[in-house]
This record gives structure tokens, C-alpha cells and sequence, in this order.
């Protein structure tokens, strides 16, 4: 792998979305949940991606605007490679960014630099667990509903608007379900992004509704769709969110890999 040409120094390039073909194969061939970055790179979310070098990319940056990205691949000359992690570390940015790597060298160089390091846990489902602790019918004060553009306008930090482009194209390639109690979309289960097998959930619940089991019920009516569409209902969530292992959990899945997660804070205006 060469640098670039003359005394410029490397700098990962931005990609027109036109370009973003060019980083399928090695993205689809990561070993790992990688959903976001791929709905970023086949156009279904709103983000960002960089490459080095832009024709035949070795080391590619993949940004979603919900505020997850991916730094993966390597130029094999490691005074390349860092100077590519700096330009990600020292990129300006308005809100933290919460950062995964691959291979694990870019763990090990990201040691010592101004970022926060964390565990990114994946989960693997299984469906005889499911079937066993699957949650009983919703008692006669609670409605399970499909998703409409209700729930695509949600207020919450965890809800479809922040995943996809528009009400339109969720509700026609993502979908979900919600709890109503009292005329109200108290807790909604959705998918947040799309594999070629898997469906990654995303989950919300009012803060003045937690704690009744409503994100159980919706989490529960969206496996069954997963599940009669043959696809694979994906979770994923930091060590840290503990209410999001103790739910995925009593859905009957469990956890399958821990992964480095970098948080890189905003930068100073």
C-alpha cells in the first residue's frame, strides 16, 4: 500500500454516496454486528462515509448521524494508520461519538489518546429460551399495535425518526410494534436497522410508563414478527445498560461477544 502522491500527507476522503459500493464487500465481511454502518453505506440512514485510499479503500470510516461509527481495515503501514486514527480522533464534532474498531490493533493504538473506553456487547438469540419465557398477553389496559407514523414521531432518545431517513421508508422496510395505555404510545419496539438475515431492535418506553413490563410486551410482539418472517431478531447494547441486558435476557437472548467502545467526546467550540 503506498501513500499518497508528493509531500501530501494521507487523509481519509469523504465519499459521495455514489461511491459507497466500494466499501460493501469488506463491510458485509466483517464478523460482527455491524447493521448501523451498513444502513449508513446502503443508503437506508442518514451518515457519513470516509475512505482511505477513495478509489480502492483499505481503511474506511463510516459514520451514523444517531451518533455510532465504525473504523475498520488497515494500509498495512502502521505510520499510515496512525495518522488516519488521529484525523478521527481530532475530526470535529457537536455531540459525543461512540466508536468501534476492527481490527483490534486500532484498539491498542487508540490507548493513551483523549477517548473513553467501554464494551460493546452483542447477543445472540435463541428461540427455544424465547419460547420458553415468552411474556404472557397484555392485560385488558394494554394494547399492542404495528407501528404507525405515530410512533415514528416519538419523543425519546432511542426512537425511529433518529434511525431512519423518513416515516415512509421506516414503516415500509422497518417497522414495529408499540404498547398503548390510555390512548398513549407508552413503550414502542422497532427496528432500527437491516440485515441480510437479522433485524436489530431498537426499544423506547416513556419515562412516566417504566417499570410496568411494557417494553417486554412490545420487544415480544416484534420477535414474533422477526421470527414469522424468518429473519433473526438482533440485540445489541453497552456492558454498562444493565435494563438492556436484563430485557434482552428474559427474551431469551444472551450474551455472545464483547467488542471495545471507544466514546470520543465533542470537541471544544
Amino acid at each position: 500500500m503506498s501513500t499518497n502522491a508528493g509531500s501530501q500527507p494521507p487523509r481519509l476522503h469523504e465519499l459521495p454516496a455514489s461511491a459507497y459500493h466500494r466499501i460493501w464487500p469488506s463491510l458485509r465481511a466483517l464478523a460482527r454486528n455491524t447493521l448501523f454502518a451498513r444502513a449508513v453505506a446502503e443508503q437506508g440512514a442518514p451518515g457519513q462515509v470516509f475512505a482511505y485510499p477513495a478509489e480502492s479503500p483499505a481503511v474506511v470510516y463510516v459514520i451514523h448521524d444517531y451518533g455510532m461509527s465504525l473504523l475498520y481495515g488497515s494500509t498495512g503501514l502502521a505510520g499510515v494508520d496512525e495518522q488516519l486514527l488521529a484525523e478521527v480522533v481530532r475530526r470535529p464534532r457537536s455531540a459525543a461519538e461512540w466508536l468501534q474498531v476492527a481490527p483490534a490493533v486500532w484498539a491498542e493504538r487508540l490507548q493513551g489518546r483523549a477517548v473513553e473506553r467501554y464494551t460493546r456487547v452483542n447477543f445472540r438469540f435463541s428461540p427455544q429460551a424465547y419460547a420458553v419465557c415468552r411474556p404472557s398477553p397484555a392485560a385488558p389496559e394494554v394494547r399492542i399495535v404495528r407501528a404507525d407514523r405515530t410512533a415514528f414521531a416519538m419523543p425519546g432518545s432511542v426512537v425511529p425518526r433518529l434511525f431512519w431517513r423518513d416515516a415512509e421508508w421506516f414503516l415500509a422496510a422497518g417497522g414495529g410494534f408499540g404498547a398503548i395505555v390510555d390512548g398513549e404510545l407508552a413503550s414502542l419496539a422497532f427496528v432500527s436497522f437491516v440485515g441480510d438475515t437479522g433485524l436489530e431492535l431498537g426499544i423506547e418506553t416513556l419515562p412516566h410508563h417504566r417499570g410496568r413490563g411494557l417494553a417486554r410486551l412490545a420487544c415480544a410482539a416484534l420477535i414474533d414478527e422477526c421470527l414469522a418472517r424468518g429473519r433473526e431478531p438482533v440485540w445489541a447494547c453497552r456492558l454498562e445498560n444493565t435494563a438492556s441486558h436484563r430485557l434482552a435476557e428474559s427474551l431469551g437472548f444472551t450474551a455472545a461477544h464483547h467488542f471495545p467502545y471507544f466514546r470520543l467526546p465533542p470537541t471544544a467550540c
